[in-house]
């Protein structure tokens, strides 16, 4: 965690407001029997398998051939066993697989040795994966604990163009020079030449639970990946999860992809790394991982900078509305971010009143099933101040776009978990002392912060080293 040096510890932030939208249902009838009701027997749930984390594939990019990598995943949720998904979405070719294990990760690219496993295919230790598909693996016999860190290596024998995903400049896996053979189980960092933040092939990991309720899988942009931050407000809701008991535990899956846009309808960086329209991964990223049972959709603010207009995103949410309640899935929205220009990107007023008008028809359309209203949570609406078309100051990482790790902290802690259908939860410490602004509107009415009774003692888990580079969200 990044501590901010002279900063008292005190609640204070906006807790977000709940809208959650339900459809309407008739109120069961109490039947009074005459006869003595039949002996039932309940059979508790079986096992069940929920993707628990989650890396989405953004582009193609670097030549592998006869090379080991070495990925980190960190599973928001424990299980008694694992599975793990790899993607060649962007490969060029077949991409041979010639070995994969798994072990719990005992820091950089070391492993614990003594639970090294193999990971197999259909019974085999390899598999080829036809260009733009992702396989599966058979279930690993290794126990995880929640927010357990992984270290997956896998073996490609061939040459490929890589699938990889890219965030921030935190070291997410290790890398073997090309033609330096298979190193899966090496128990050291020995041979693994390059630590970067490019994960690669690996895009998730699922555990097999017997308790615990469906997963809620976030659909983002830099925002959520925690770009120019060393944690993300995703990391920072999972920890207060993880506090409650296993069986009201969920697993809350980061899919967030730098410069991601919700939809294609304008030019947008999806060539180059942005990634696949979030509508246009939809299947891969959300419906098609198991024990979903929940999407948060937070995309758009990028749309509006390539230059759609309000509507268009707006047809953009109708879309994904009608896909996940075709697919049986709840849809939450967050609300797009107050921002401002900076040297990169410049923000015009009109571009602001697009903003404006989205986040209007998010709050108030009854649309999606449930609304978490993050905008207000880091505007400058707080000691004093009242400008909530830009982004609190102890909140920005310095391009008046991106939280930095007390803003990522403040959005975190005020998602209520009613509307995400969990129960109260605790609070981590916050970073940054905030009092609302009592005269501004914007702050007008914000729910008082959790007591400090019920703060939890963990602090946000870092995941990504600071940047101060400034790009698209």
């Amino acid at each position: 965690m990044v501590a901010l040096a002279g900063v008292l510890v005190l609640a204070g932030a906006i807790a977000v407001s709940v809208a959650a939208v339900r459809g309407s249902s008739s109120p069961k009838r109490h039947v009074v029997s005459t006869t003595t009701a039949p002996t039932t027997t309940t059979t508790a749930p079986g096992p069940t398998w929920r993707v628990a984390w989650g890396s989405a594939m953004a582009w193609g990019y670097g030549t592998a051939q006869d090379t080991t990598v070495r990925d980190l995943a960190t599973v928001a949720v424990g299980g008694s066993e694992i599975r793990i998904r790899l993607s060649n979405l962007f490969g060029n070719a077949p991409l041979e697989v010639g070995a994969v294990t798994v072990a719990p990760s005992d820091g950089g690219p070391n492993l614990d040795a003594a639970a090294l496993q193999t990971v197999t295919f259909s019974g085999a230790p390899g598999v080829t994966i036809p260009v733009g598909q992702v396989v599966t693996s058979d279930p690993v016999a290794l126990p995880v604990t929640d927010e357990e860190t992984l270290a997956i290596s896998v073996y490609a024998s061939s040459k490929d163009l890589v699938t990889l995903h890219y965030c921030c400049a935190a070291v997410r896996a290790y890398s073997a020079a090309n033609n330096a053979g298979n190193l899966t189980d090496s128990p050291t960092g020995k041979g693994f030449v390059i630590a970067d933040g490019y994960e690669r092939w690996v895009d998730a990991v699922d555990v097999l639970e017997s308790t615990g309720e469906g997963s809620i899988v976030v659909l983002g942009d830099s925002i959520t990946d925690g770009f120019n931050s060393t944690t993300n407000w995703v990391n920072v809701l999972q920890q207060r999860i993880d506090t409650l008991p296993a069986s009201e535990q969920r697993a809350v899956v980061n899919e967030g992809i730098t410069a991601n846009a919700l939809t294609s309808v304008v030019h947008t960086d999806s060539a180059v790394g942005g990634g696949p329209s979030g509508l246009s991964r939809l299947d891969m990223d959300v419906f098609d991982q198991p024990g979903v049972s929940e999407m948060v959709m937070f995309l758009g603010t990028n749309d509006l900078w390539f230059g759609a207009s309000a509507n268009e995103v707006i047809e953009g949410y109708e879309q994904a509305i009608a896909a996940a309640h075709a697919a049986g899935i709840r849809i939450v929205a967050v609300t797009l971010l107050p921002r401002a220009s900076n040297p990169r990107e410049p923000w015009t007023g009109a571009d602001q009143a697009q903003l404006e008008q989205v986040d209007n028809w998010i709050r108030t359309s009854g649309a999606f099933d449930g609304v978490i209203d993050l905008a207000p949570v880091v505007a400058d609406v707080y000691n004093g101040a009242c400008s909530p078309n830009i982004l609190f100051p102890p909140y920005d990482s310095g391009d008046h776009l991106h939280p930095n790790p007390a803003g990522d902290t403040a959005m975190g802690n005020a998602i209520e978990g009613a509307v995400l259908e969990l129960p109260a939860l605790p609070i981590v410490p916050p970073l940054v002392q905030v009092t609302p602004t009592a005269t501004c509107a914007a702050a007008a009415g914000a729910p008082a912060p959790a007591p400090p009774s019920t703060t939890t003692t963990s602090t946000p888990t870092t995941t990504s080293t600071s940047s101060t580079t400034s790009t698209t969200s």
